[in-house]
């Protein structure tokens, strides 16, 4: 009986501290910062990691942007025109 109670904390631990799940917005770029990787979309900011290609983004396009939080930075891991 012991052993529940620890088993009971691994699995609600496991639970918590699952990856990030990745969520989809679509909206139109209003600014784009080559030198600080980031992209403004509907009011939000969203960062690009090194291996995410920004080439070719301008405000004014419609785009989804694929995104996970990262600390309480939005990640993108792709964007769509």
């Amino acid at each position: 009986m012991t052993w529940r109670i620890p088993t009971l904390a691994l699995a609600a631990a496991l639970l918590t501290t699952g990856a990030a799940m990745a969520a989809d917005v679509k909206g139109a770029i209003t600014a784009v910062d080559p030198v600080q990787r980031t992209m403004t979309v509907n009011g939000i900011r969203y960062s690009f990691p090194p291996g995410v290609d920004m080439a070719g983004l301008a405000a004014g396009q419609t785009v989804t942007v694929t995104f996970t939080d990262q600390n309480g930075t939005n990640m993108v891991s792709k964007v769509a025109k």
